[in-house]
C-alpha cells in the first residue's frame, strides 16, 4: 500500500507588466521534468502562509516580494511509484522587484502572456491557473 501524504503550499503568480514569470524544471527533476509552471513552494510546518510566500520566491527565482492578492485555491492529488499526495495550494498574483536568478531545480524561465502560457508543457494543475488567469484577466 503507498503512502499517504499531505502537504499545504503556496503558488506565486508572479506579475510584470502583464506577463508572468513561468519557470521550467529541471530534466533532473523528480517531480515533472522539463515541465513548466509557477513559483511553488510546500509550506513548513507552521510558517505563516505570507512568510512562505517570500521564502519561496526568494529560493526558487531570487526576487523579493513586494505586494501580493489572494487569487485562488487548488487542491490536487498526485501519485508517484512510492506515495501518493494530496497538495493544497493557496495562489497569489505577486509583484516581486530584483532580477531572476534560478536555483538547481529549475533551468530555465521565460515571461509569458496568458495566451503564451496555455501553450505550454505544464507541470500538472497549472493549466488550471492558466485558465482561471485567462478568466480573470479577460473580464477586468
Amino acid at each position: 500500500m503507498k503512502k499517504k501524504e499531505q502537504t499545504p503550499g503556496i503558488l506565486a503568480i508572479i506579475k510584470r507588466d502583464n506577463k508572468f514569470l513561468f519557470t521550467k524544471r529541471s530534466s533532473k527533476s523528480r517531480f515533472e521534468p522539463g515541465k513548466w509552471g509557477f513559483v511553488g513552494e510546500a509550506l513548513l510546518f507552521g510558517e505563516d502562509i505570507i512568510d512562505g510566500l517570500k521564502r519561496g520566491i526568494k529560493e526558487e527565482v531570487n526576487l523579493d516580494l513586494k505586494s501580493w492578492d489572494f487569487f485562488n485555491v487548488y487542491s490536487y492529488v498526485f501519485d508517484s511509484d512510492d506515495k501518493t499526495r494530496h497538495t493544497v495550494l493557496i495562489a497569489y498574483i505577486c509583484e516581486c522587484e530584483g532580477e531572476v536568478r534560478l536555483n538547481r531545480e529549475s533551468e530555465d524561465y521565460k515571461w509569458f502572456t496568458v495566451e503564451e502560457g496555455k501553450g505550454l508543457n505544464l507541470i500538472k494543475g497549472n493549466d488550471d491557473v492558466v485558465k482561471d488567469l485567462e478568466k480573470f484577466f479577460n473580464n477586468s
